[in-house]
C-alpha cells in the first residue's frame, strides 16, 4: 500500500500573487480552489462582509488579513476582492453559507489591487499613486493634492469618491494591499508615525464613504512588540480596523480538504492502519479523527511549524506539498506509524541557503550538525540510532520556536514521543503498558545521546523534564581530542600503549623499581607444575634497570611505534613480544586515548572529568582490540627466532594449558603466560634439571604453605592432597609410607 493510495493529492506549489485576481479566468480559479473551514466561514460572514457592504448603515472599518507566509493570505484576499468585483463568481465559491452572505457585496465594487515592494516612498504616496493610476484606467480623473497642501487626507478621499461616483454611481471602491507589514518594518521612526497616521485616516474614511480598504500582514501588528515604540499611533489605528486571523485550524482545514483530501473509503483504511499504534501514544486515540483527516501529516507538525518565529518565509502549504510529492510513491511502513512529523522540516531548514544566513538558524544548524555527527559516528546503542537522529532533528526545529534560542525550554520525553510519533519495532513485545514502554525507551535514547556527547550540546531540566539543544554547551571535546591526537609523536603513543598493556596484563600501579615499567612476574613450568619467578618489562633490555636481582626469565614488550636500538643477545632467559599488526582502528583509538589523557592532565572541573571519561572509553576499546587480536597481532622472538603466537603454540592446546573450561575465554595475560611458558620450558629444564615433578600446581603464593604442611606431615600430622603431592614429588613416599631414604 502506497501513500498515493490513501489520499487525493492536489499539490500547492505556486505562491498566489494578489494581482493574479485582476484576470477574470484566474480569479474564478482562485475562488473555486479556496476551501473554507467552519471557523473561517464565521469570520467572513461576521467580520469581513459586514465591514465591506455599504447598503445598510454601519460602523465600517478597514480590514487587516493576518497570516504567516504561505498560509493562504493572498489567496483569501484574492477571493474576497474577486467576489466583490464579479457577482458571477459567487457560484464558484465552495461554501454555501459564505456565498449567501456575500450577495451583499458581490459585484458591487471596483477593485484596485497592489503589492508593496522595496521602496522608500511614504505609504500615502504609494497608495494615492496606485489609486490615481487605476482610477484613470477606469475613466475617472482625480489627482490627490500634495501632502504639504492639506491638513488631513479625509477631504481628498471625499473628493476622489465624488469623482468616482460620477462614473460609477452604484459601486464602491475597494483598495487591496499585500505585503504591508514588510513595508512598515522598513520605515524609520518618524516615517512610520506618519504612515500609521495615514493608515488611521484610511480606516476612518471607510465609515462615511463607499471606499473600503483591505491589507495583508504577516502578524497582528497591533500586538507586535516590534512596534511598541509607536504604541500610541498603533492604538489609534487599531480603533479603525478589524483583523481577520488565519488560524492554525484554517491551515489544517486547507491541508485536509485540498492538499490531502480523502474519500470515505480511504479514511477507513487510514483509521485501520493507525489504530494498532494508538495505544503507544498519549492522545492519538482521542485525536484519531484529526490524525485521519491530516494523514500522513502529524497534526502537531503544523502547530510547531507556525511557531518557528526565527524563519519568516516558511510557507507551510508549499512545504507540505513538496514533502508529500516525495512520499506519494513510497510504501506506507507496516512496522511503525508512517507519519510526517515536524522533525522532517529540519531537512528543509538546513538545506535552504537563505535560511542559513539568519544568525539564529545558522547557530542552531551548527550545533545540530556536530551533535548529529557524533551520533552517526559513536552512538552507544546503534539499534536506536534512527530514533536518536529524529530526536535531534525535532529538538533542532523546536529550538527555533522559543523566540530566544538560548532559553532553557523544550519538549519533554513524552511530548517528543507523541509529537514525533517515535517508534521502535519490537517495542510491542515488552509486555508492559505500551505507552510507558515506549516512553522509557525514548528516555533511554535521550540519555544515550547525552552520554555520547558527554553532556555537550543537549541539556535536560530535571525539574520539568524538558530537553533542549543547549547552544551555550558547545565545547566539542571530541573535536579537541582529534586535534590533539594529530600532534602526538611516537614516543607518546608508545607510553599510552603501555597503559593499555598494563590493563590486559593485569599489572599493578606499583612497579618493582621506581621509574621503570618492570614488575615481578610468575610463569608456570608446566612440565613440572611449578612456578618460576622472573620479570615483566615494558621496553628493551638496555632500558631495564640493573638494580634488580637476577631471576629465572625476562619478558619484554617492545615499543611498537618507535622501537629503540638494542642488541638481541639471544639469551635463553629472554622472550620478546612485539605488536606486529596494528590496524587503523587500533592506531586511531590509541591516539584518541593518549590525547584525552593528555588534555585531562591540563584541564579541571567538568572538562577534566569529561576527558577522563572519554579516555576510559577509548581504553576499553583498546583492551577489547588487544583481547580480540592477541593471536594474530603479536610476534614472539626467542633466541633470534620470530614466530606468531599461534606458531609457537603449535602442537599444544592453549585452552588445556591455561586450565580453562570449554565455555571460558582465554584472556590476554593467560595467553602471554602460556606462550612464554612454552617458549621457556627448555630453558627451565636446563636451569633446573633435577627439579621435582609435582602433581598439583605449586606457585609462589602456596609454596611456603605447602612446605610447612609437608613438614607437619613428616612430624605425623594429617596429610592433605597437596601435602601428598609434595611428598611424592620429593620422593619421600613409598606407597602410603613415609620413606626418606629414596629421596
Amino acid at each position: 500500500m502506497k501513500y498515493k493510495d490513501l489520499i487525493q493529492f492536489e499539490p500547492i506549489e505556486s505562491v498566489v500573487q494578489l494581482r493574479d485576481a485582476d484576470e477574470a479566468t484566474l480569479a474564478r480559479q482562485l475562488v473555486s480552489t479556496y476551501v473554507i473551514s467552519a471557523e473561517m466561514a464565521e469570520r467572513l460572514t461576521e467580520i469581513v462582509i459586514p465591514n465591506l457592504q455599504f447598503e445598510r448603515p454601519a460602523d465600517n472599518k478597514g480590514l487587516l488579513v493576518v497570516g504567516n507566509y504561505g498560509t493562504g493570505k493572498s489567496h483569501l484576499m484574492s477571493v474576497i476582492s474577486s467576489i466583490a468585483e464579479h457577482a458571477d463568481l459567487l457560484s464558484a465559491l465552495g461554501n454555501a453559507q459564505v456565498a449567501q452572505a456575500a450577495e451583499q457585496i458581490a459585484g458591487k465594487f471596483k477593485v484596485v489591487r497592489t503589492e508593496i515592494g522595496a521602496t522608500t516612498m511614504s505609504l500615502r504616496d504609494i497608495l494615492v499613486g496606485e489609486l490615481e493610476e487605476h482610477l484613470a484606467a477606469m475613466g475617472v480623473t482625480y489627482t490627490f493634492p500634495d501632502t504639504n497642501q492639506v491638513p488631513n487626507n479625509k477631504r481628498a478621499f471625499e473628493e476622489m469618491m465624488a469623482a468616482f461616483h460620477q462614473e460609477y454611481p452604484d459601486h464602491g471602491l475597494l483598495l487591496v494591499v499585500d505585503e504591508l507589514l514588510d513595508y512598515l518594518r522598513s520605515r524609520k521612526d518618524q516615517e512610520l508615525i506618519l504612515d500609521l497616521n495615514f493608515l488611521r485616516e484610511v480606516g476612518e474614511v471607510c465609515k462615511d464613504l463607499r471606499f473600503r480598504f483591505m491589507a495583508g500582514v504577516q502578524e497582528a501588528i497591533f500586538d507586535s512588540p516590534r512596534f511598541a515604540f509607536v504604541a500610541d499611533s498603533i492604538r489609534r489605528v487599531k480603533d479603525r480596523f478589524e483583523q481577520l486571523l488565519i488560524a492554525r485550524s484554517d491551515v489544517k482545514f486547507v491541508v485536509a480538504e485540498r492538499l490531502l483530501r480523502k474519500t470515505g473509503e480511504q479514511q477507513v483504511r487510514i483509521r485501520q492502519y493507525l489504530t494498532p499504534f494508538a495505544k503507544f501514544y498519549g492522545h492519538m486515540n482521542e485525536r484519531m479523527d484529526e490524525f485521519v483527516r491530516l494523514f500522513p501529516v502529524h497534526p502537531d507538525y503544523i502547530d510547531t511549524f507556525e511557531r518557528v518565529t526565527a524563519v519568516e518565509k516558511r510557507e507551510i502549504l508549499k512545504t507540505l506539498s513538496f514533502a508529500m510529492k516525495k512520499l506519494l510513491a513510497q510504501e506506507v511502513p507496516k512496522d511503525q506509524p508512517g507519519l510526517l512529523s515536524y522533525d522532517s522540516y529540519w531537512e528543509t531548514l538546513r538545506g535552504n541557503p537563505a535560511f542559513r544566513t539568519i544568525p539564529q538558524v545558522k547557530e542552531v544548524i551548527g550545533c545540530s550538525q556536530v551533535l548529529e555527527s557524533r551520533i552517526q559516528q559513536a552512538f552507544t546503542r546503534p539499534a536506536y540510532r534512527p530514533m536518536a537522529l529524529r530526536i535531534i532533528h525535532g529538538l533542532s526545529v523546536h529550538r527555533l520556536t522559543t523566540g530566544d534560542i538560548y532559553a532553557p525550554l523544550g519538549p519533554t520525553a513524552a511530548e517528543l514521543r507523541d509529537s514525533l510519533c517515535l517508534y521502535q519495532p519490537g517495542i510491542e513485545e515488552l509486555g508492559g503498558e505500551p505507552a510507558e514502554d515506549l516512553l522509557t525507551l525514548v528516555e533511554t535514547v535521550l540519555r544515550e545521546i547525552q552520554k555520547t556527547v558527554s553532556g555537550q550540546f543537549i541539556s535536560h531540566n530535571p525539574d520539568n523534564g524538558q530537553w533542549h539543544l543547549d547552544l551555550k554547551k558547545t565545547e566539542d571535546y571530541d573535536a579537541l581530542i582529534e586535534r590533539r591526537a594529530e600532534s602526538l609523536d611516537a614516543v607518546q603513543l608508545d607510553r599510552y600503549y603501555y597503559e593499555a598493556l598494563k590493563r590486559v596484563m593485569e599489572c599493578t600501579d606499583q612497579t618493582y623499581v621506581t621509574g621503570y615499567k618492570i614488575w615481578q612476574h610468575e610463569l608456570e613450568w608446566r612440565e613440572r607444575r611449578a612456578a618460576r619467578q622472573g620479570y615483566l618489562f615494558f621496553g628493551a633490555p638496555n632500558e631495564r634497570s640493573t638494580a634488580v636481582p637476577p631471576r629465572d626469565f625476562y619478558i619484554y614488550f617492545i615499543q611498537p611505534f618507535e622501537e629503540p636500538y638494542y642488541k638481541d643477545e639471544k639469551k635463553a632467559d629472554e622472550v620478546f613480544f612485539r605488536l606486529h599488526k596494528a590496524d587503523d582502528d587500533f592506531r586511531n583509538t590509541l591516539k584518541f586515548y593518549a590525547a584525552a589523557l593528555d588534555l585531562a592532565s591540563t584541564s579541571s572541573g567538568h572538562a577534566k572529568t569529561t576527558y577522563e571519561s572519554k579516555a576510559n572509553g577509548f581504553l576499553r576499546d583498546l583492551v577489547g582490540w588487544l583481547q580480540e587480536h592477541m593471536t594474530d597481532a603479536f610476534q614472539v622472538t626467542y633466541q633470534g627466532r620470530t614466530r606468531s603466537l599461534v606458531e609457537w603454540a603449535k602442537g599444544h592446546s592453549i585452552r588445556d594449558l591455561s586450565g580453562l573450561a570449554s565455555y571460558e575465554r582465554v584472556n590476554f595475560r593467560d595467553l602471554v603466560n602460556t606462550i612464554a611458558g612454552i617458549v621457556l620450558s627448555t630453558h627451565f629444564q636446563d636451569q633446573a634439571p633435577e627439579y621435582p615433578y609435582f602433581s598439583v600446581l605449586i606457585t609462589g603464593q602456596n609454596r611456603e604453605q605447602a612446605a610447612q604442611d609437608a613438614l607437619r606431615a613428616i612430624a605425623g600430622q594429617r596429610r592433605t592432597k597437596q601435602v601428598t603431592a609434595v611428598l611424592d614429588a620429593l620422593e619421600l613416599l613409598d606407597g602410603e609410607r613415609l620413606d626418606p631414604y629414596r629421596s
